[in-house]
């Protein structure tokens, strides 16, 4: 008889559901959907290919086979397969990137960069902003104006 303990619940957010806002979960999600926000999980993020996350994402593992735009942090793995694609910068103790997928972004990958990205999270304090356009600068550029 199989351990009762060891089945794995998995949340699906459906291929005609659009969703905005914040999510947390603690074992697995699969977005078949669209998702905008911010997505916090304990567990697996499955993000099905023709689906679409435009969400910062800090989970234990990020699997991709449709579209990711925004950060990840992924403390176990990021698995980007091979029609996924991801728009941001990536923090994975593990990556693994499968031939024919696409990332636009940083990546650094390895526990100290998982250890440095989770004791350096942003600050809310009022006044405080991440990423924030230089005087000048059009928006989406980065980096000195000269």
């Amino acid at each position: 008889m199989a351990d009762p303990t060891s089945n794995k619940e998995t949340t699906v957010i459906g291929g005609d559901t659009h969703i905005k806002g914040e999510m947390s979960f603690k074992k697995s999600v699969r977005v078949v959907g669209t998702f905008e926000g911010k997505i916090a999980g304990e567990g697996e993020l499955q993000v099905a290919d023709n689906a679409t996350c435009r969400a910062d994402v800090d989970s234990n593992t990020v699997i991709v086979d449709g579209t990711v735009e925004g950060n990840l942090v992924a403390k176990e793995k990021v698995q980007l397969n091979a029609k996924g694609v991801i728009k941001g910068d990536i923090v994975a103790g593990k990556m693994v990137m499968t031939e024919g997928a696409s990332f636009f972004g940083q990546c650094s990958v390895g526990a100290d960069a998982v250890k440095q990205a989770v004791g350096a999270r942003p600050s809310t304090a009022p006044g405080h902003t991440v990423n924030a356009p230089k005087p000048g600068m059009k928006p989406g550029e980065v980096g000195a104006k000269h």
